[in-house]
């Protein structure tokens, strides 16, 4: 495990832990969450452990449910309250095939477990089992199609709903969407030439996304619509993980989106054909969508350097380095490109 980065607070014995037994830590928070929820348990399978740990329930009366624990999530409680609210209204309002939220007993979309392996409370959601499987690394044109079509309509739902009772999304609006700035050489092992190309993207992020918000109108948006958070099941697609949802531009989802099709560009054509067959695309120039889709980059090494997994944990050195082979030609080009460096982690 690579220690360069030390983890935040006094998690650094779980993040010595192996894989198996941080999941074993997390299926006893699972465990005991599930006693809120109106749920009998037979069987707790894993499904990810990454940035946050997803466990498939099996219950005793033979359906299936989804749980996650925001583990490596610093979201506020208001933050994963409108998240699960506007799931829940998406699942009432649209045709959206999305997973559901459970309540728990007492009319609560989340339950709050301590964990002291990590020293703090975690919250734990359970969803409606979504069928399929993930559109992941060879999704075909007529399923990036129908994601360019599920963002249309969640820009629209969005557009008209706002969450209640004090929940609140984050705003989406500086560089690291209100997470700190651990972009340091320290951190990233990094300096001269290489540092200054990760402090100028930083720069040109910041002042782009100022510009933009200042003329734009912010409104809920998913913030993570890569392939891996869609489901394919005969001939419908689905939508799951808002963990990264927030207040932001239209535009900063279709340039996330955008990142993770890149340089697949038949794939990006046929998401923005779907995209407009539900909803007009907002103004923006090339210039400042690149910057966004740079800014993605530049936000997952940020996200990357604090994350408790083990295995994510051990790819921030090349992460890094070819987080800067990236951006390096971006500034100089203009254009953000990922074929640069076969080997550069396509999801961390």
């Amino acid at each position: 495990m690579d220690d360069t980065v030390a983890p935040v607070g006094g998690e650094s014995a779980f993040v010595a832990l192996s894989k198996r037994a941080q999941v074993s830590r997390m299926r006893s928070v699972a465990l005991e969450a599930l006693r809120a929820f109106p749920v009998s348990v037979e069987r707790l399978t894993l499904l990810e452990h990454g940035f946050n740990t997803t466990f498939r329930i099996d219950t005793t009366e033979g359906t299936k449910l989804a749980t996650r624990i925001n583990v490596n999530s610093r979201r506020s409680p208001a933050n994963i309250a409108a998240e699960l609210q506007w799931i829940d209204a998406l699942a009432r309002d649209t045709d959206l095939v999305v997973a559901a939220p459970l309540r728990t007993t007492t009319g609560d979309l989340v339950a709050w477990v301590h964990s002291p392996d990590l020293g703090r409370d975690l919250s734990v959601a359970v969803f409606g089992w979504l069928n399929g499987r993930d559109l992941g690394e060879a999704p075909t044109l007529e399923q990036s199609r129908a994601a360019g079509v599920a963002m249309a309509k969640l820009h629209n739902h969005a557009a008209m709903w706002r969450p209640t009772n004090g929940a609140e999304l984050s705003l989406l609006q500086d560089p690291f969407w209100t997470f700190p700035d651990r972009l340091s050489p320290e951190n990233l092992g990094i300096d001269g030439d290489d540092l200054d190309v990760v402090r100028a993207m930083v720069d040109r992020a910041a002042s782009t996304m100022k510009r933009l918000f200042a003329v734009g109108s912010p409104q809920p948006i998913h913030a993570d619509l890569h392939n891996w958070n869609m489901k394919w099941y005969r001939g419908r697609l689905s939508v799951f993980d808002f963990d990264d949802s927030g207040t932001g531009l239209p535009i900063q989802d279709l340039a996330v989106a955008t990142y993770y099709r890149r340089p697949e560009h038949d794939h990006v054509d046929v998401f923005f054909e779907g995209y407009q067959s539900e909803r007009s695309l907002p103004e923006f120039n090339s210039e400042d969508f690149e910057t966004l889709v740079a800014h993605r980059n530049m936000l997952l090494l940020n996200d990357l350097l604090v994350t408790t997994n083990a295995e994510h944990r051990a790819i921030i050195p090349n992460f890094t380095h070819n987080t800067v082979v990236k951006l390096r030609n971006f500034l100089d080009t203009g254009v953000y490109r990922h074929d640069l460096d076969a080997s550069w982690p396509k999801h961390p």
